[in-house]
């Protein structure tokens, strides 16, 4: 069964890899299930994200794990932690993960959700025990190897009661001449008391397209920093959840896109307020340049049962070209009558040239001075990734890009 591309695969061809490889029964049945879903189910319509460039006929997913990597203390297993590749932790930890995966992103939501359920491979697996605090950053990086290839990592965080963790979850791949897919799916269930600082970074090669699903479940006086980074790739469509179902529940969400060439980057990042007096804080910058088109779909819902909700939601964009584009759509739906406060902005323009008149007059060259102001323009963001040399390589990322 080598080398089979999307067009060619059958549900009876993957349920046998399922078997061969010795997956649980639930799991091949529920891969079963995705894939009898996508088979029939027609593509979403996401009239801002162009897929046009994708030929799913051509692509070939990976049929065994390959491209996930992970970096921590193997001495934290002492405490009761568990850091693991999802095949592994399949092995050890099977009725932990049947009972919690696919409880945050819905498999079944969409064409290509159903083909992440289906197809994937790579992936890790966290979870941290009761009153466990880690110091040191934990880390998993998605290597995407060929072009053509299709790759589908999952990671799944389970944190207990009081729990706290630092995770840095990565994407990264050399530059491809052929179009290549990543489907990751992301699932944190949080605790109550537990706290996360989490940052997910998207530095893609060239010829990338990333659909994927992110979403964050916080109990009781839970809380997450959150940083979402997005540079690479051809086309990017994330959708993106913080779910506050726990009363006193926190969020503080930022993030930073820059889009250049012709790539088309889209984030629809969402703050959904169930619980009692949870608070949360969204605030996104995004750079464009060249003829890049990059969207922010943002939205605060408030639902009936939520009360004493405190809640911003922010986005602003800098252009360097006048091809580029930014979309800009934050939204606000309240269902409720007891909000503390509410509320959304979206700023969008060049690059301001009384800013660079100043720092000219200082003696400071213009591409110098543009540079500057870019770079502090995401230095909150870039300032939240933990280690030194990740945050290096995405400073000299971005610099290549202005």
């Amino acid at each position: 069964m080598t080398n089979l591309t999307l067009k060619d695969m059958t549900a009876e061809q993957i349920v046998a890899l399922s078997v061969a490889a010795g997956e649980p029964d639930w799991l091949t049945e529920r891969r079963r299930e995705a894939w009898a879903f996508f088979a029939q189910a027609a593509p979403p319509e996401w009239r801002r994200t162009n897929l046009s460039g994708l030929n799913p006929e051509a692509l070939v997913p990976t049929q065994a794990p390959q491209g996930t990597a992970i970096q921590w203390d193997a001495e934290l297993a002492g405490s009761g932690v568990i850091f693991t590749t999802m095949a592994a932790a399949l092995r050890s930890h099977g009725a932990l993960i049947k009972a919690k995966m696919d409880t945050a992103v819905a498999p079944l939501d969409h064409k290509f959700s159903a083909l992440r359920a289906a197809l994937w491979q790579d992936g890790a697996f966290l979870y941290v025990p009761k009153g466990v605090a880690i110091d040191l950053p934990l880390r998993v990086c998605y290597t995407l190897a060929d072009a053509n290839q299709a790759i589908f990592p999952r990671t799944l965080v389970i944190l207990e009661d009081n729990a706290s963790v630092t995770l840095i979850e990565e994407f990264t791949s050399h530059n491809h001449a052929a179009a290549a897919l990543a489907g990751p799916v992301t699932e944190i269930l949080a605790g109550p008391g537990s706290s996360m600082r989490f940052s997910s970074v998207q530095h893609w090669g060239a010829g990338v397209y990333h659909i994927g699903g992110q979403k964050v479940i916080l109990g009781r006086d839970a809380s997450i920093e959150w940083t979402s980074v997005s540079l690479g790739g051809q086309v990017q469509h994330v959708e993106a959840e913080a779910r506050l179902e726990g009363n006193g529940s926190q969020v503080h969400w930022l993030g930073a896109t820059f889009g250049n060439g012709t790539q088309n980057l889209v984030i629809a990042p969402w703050l959904r307020h169930v619980g009692y007096n949870a608070e949360s804080f969204m605030q996104f910058k995004t750079v464009v340049n060249d003829s890049a088109y990059s969207v922010f779909d943002g939205m605060i819902k408030i639902e009936h049962e939520s009360k004493a909700t405190s809640t911003r939601l922010e986005e602003h964009a800098l252009h360097l070209s006048p091809k580029a584009r930014n979309d800009s759509i934050p939204g606000l739906k309240i269902d409720t009558n007891d909000v503390l406060k509410g509320g959304h902005a979206s700023t969008s323009g060049d690059v301001d040239d009384t800013q660079l008149f100043y720092m000219q007059a200082r003696g400071i060259k213009r591409d110098d001075a543009r540079r500057m102001i870019v770079m502090g323009f995401f230095e909150p963001a870039l300032d939240r990734i933990p280690v030194e040399a990740l945050r290096d390589e995405l400073t000299g990322i971005i610099e290549s890009k202005i």
